[in-house]
C-alpha cells in the first residue's frame, strides 16, 4: 500500500522526533526547522506529562471527590441536581428530586433544561455547557441505573469498591471539564483516567454482565416513565372530561 506524501512526511518526523527525545541522534545535525519542531513537539509532551502526573498527585490527595451535575428546574422554579461522592471504598449517588419524577415532566414538558448543562466539583464554580442541555429520559435512565449499582453493588464491583469501568462511566457522566487552567487548583489535572491510576481501582472482569444489567435498568427506567406519564395524561383527560 503506498502513503499519502504527508502522512510519510508526518512518519518521518515522528521517528525523528521519538529518536532525538531518546537521544539517540545528535540534534545538531539536524537542519535548524527540525530542531525547532523536535523542540516544539519535546516541550509539548513533557507539558502534557507535567499535568498528567499532577492530575495523580492532587487525586492521591483526596479520599473523596464530589461532583454535582445541574439538570434542570421545574416549573416552579425549583433547580434540580445529581450529586455523586466517589472514593476508593464506594460510591454514592443522590438527587434533589426523585429521578423518575424528573423522567415525568421531561416526558410532560415540564422540567426546563435551558442554560446548558452545568457541573462541578463541590466548593467550586461549576463549568457550563451554554445553550440547552442534553438532559433527556435516557440521561435520567443512566443516572437511576447508576445510582442503583452504586447502593446495592451487585454488579460493577470488587469486593466491595467499585471497578474502573463503572468510576470511568459515571465520572463521564457527572464530573466537570478537567481544571487545566489554574495549577494552583486542588482539582488541577484531575479526570477519571488520573482518580484512576491514583486510586489503583481494579478491572472489571465481569464486565459483560455489568454492562447487561446496566442496560436492562436503563430499558426499565424508561418503560417505567413512559408508563407513569401515560397514567397521568389518562387521569387528566378523565378529570377534564
Amino acid at each position: 500500500m503506498k502513503l499519502n506524501k504527508s502522512w510519510k512526511a508526518d512518519l518521518e518526523f515522528e521517528a525523528l522526533y521519538e529518536s532525538a527525545y531518546k537521544q539517540k541522534v545528535d540534534s545538531r545535525n539536524l537542519h535548524p526547522l527540525q530542531r525547532k519542531g523536535i523542540k516544539s513537539a519535546i516541550k509539548s509532551k513533557k507539558s502534557f506529562l507535567d499535568f498528567k502526573n499532577k492530575g495523580i498527585e492532587n487525586s492521591k490527595n483526596r479520599s473523596k471527590i464530589t461532583s454535582s451535575l445541574y439538570l434542570g428546574k421545574t416549573d416552579g422554579g425549583k433547580k434540580v441536581f445529581f450529586h455523586t461522592e466517589f472514593s476508593r471504598e464506594g460510591i454514592k449517588c443522590w438527587s434533589t428530586l426523585d429521578l423518575l419524577n424528573i423522567g415525568n415532566l421531561i416526558v410532560m414538558d415540564k422540567f426546563d433544561t435551558t442554560g446548558g448543562r452545568a457541573r462541578n466539583f463541590k466548593g467550586q464554580m461549576p463549568t457550563r455547557r451554554i445553550g440547552v442541555s442534553n438532559i433527556s429520559i435516557i440521561t435520567i435512565a443512566y443516572l437511576n441505573a447508576f445510582q442503583h449499582i452504586c447502593d446495592y453493588k451487585k454488579v460493577g464491583h470488587i469486593n466491595g469498591r467499585p471497578s474502573k469501568e463503572l468510576t470511568r462511566e459515571l465520572m463521564y457522566l457527572v464530573m466537570p471539564e478537567m481544571e487545566s487552567r489554574n495549577v494552583d487548583s486542588p482539582y488541577y489535572g484531575i479526570g477519571w483516567d488520573s482518580v484512576i491510576s491514583a486510586w489503583e481501582l481494579e478491572t472489571n472482569e465481569d464486565y459483560h454482565r455489568y454492562k447487561s444489567y446496566f442496560n436492562s435498568l436503563v430499558e426499565e427506567t424508561i418503560k417505567e416513565i413512559k408508563a407513569s406519564s401515560d397514567r397521568q395524561t389518562t387521569a387528566s383527560i378523565v378529570k377534564a372530561s
